[in-house]
């Protein structure tokens, strides 16, 4: 390689870094949503989650109140319009919905994994299986979640998925980031 094409840009590369820049802003938008909303799923699990702390407390309405709360400090943060709000809100919604069948299935695998480690001989296959299940369904859930965070980002402007990095950028690190 001579030095000029050293110094040149790389146009593939700057756009992989600009996609992926984007993508990375839209994770925020729906990020409390998303939490929120695995979170208010799983408390009448006690899987350790809630909003009045790590304890689980909290029904699932307390969960959703505590979601709502979380976007709409997000959209007064990038100063969102009447609109933005709606539309950003229907789809955290949407995405506690899909993420119903989800939950009901984690419990159903929890309670499996349960059985399967207190059984007076642990079945090495058996806990295989359930880690691949679980996967499976970890991996279900985040396509809900990645879809409804992309939907998010194509409602904001780049200029407000800006001041969300910015803001996350500012805290991170630190536990909250909303």
């Amino acid at each position: 390689m001579n030095p000029t094409e050293s110094n040149k840009p790389n146009h593939c590369s700057k756009h992989l870094r600009k996609t992926h820049l984007l993508f990375l802003l839209a994770v925020p938008v729906l990020l409390g949503a998303g939490v929120c909303a695995v979170r208010a799923q799983a408390a009448d699990d006690g899987f350790g989650f809630g909003p009045a702390g790590m304890g689980g407390d909290g029904s699932p309405e307390q969960h959703k109140a505590f979601m709502a709360r979380r976007l709409d400090k997000v959209m007064g943060l990038v100063n969102a319009t009447d609109s933005q709000r709606t539309a950003i809100k229907a789809i955290a919604e949407r995405m506690f919905t899909e993420l119903q069948p989800v939950h009901e299935q984690h419990k159903q695998l929890h309670d499996a994994m349960i059985a399967a480690f207190t059984a007076d001989t642990v079945d090495r296959a058996g806990v295989e299986k359930l880690r691949l299940q679980a996967t499976a369904l970890m991996d279900q859930g985040l396509q809900v979640f990645s879809k409804a965070m992309a939907d998010a980002a194509q409602v904001l402007t780049p200029a407000q998925r800006q001041t969300l990095a910015k803001f996350i950028q500012e805290r991170h690190g630190k536990r909250h980031h909303f």
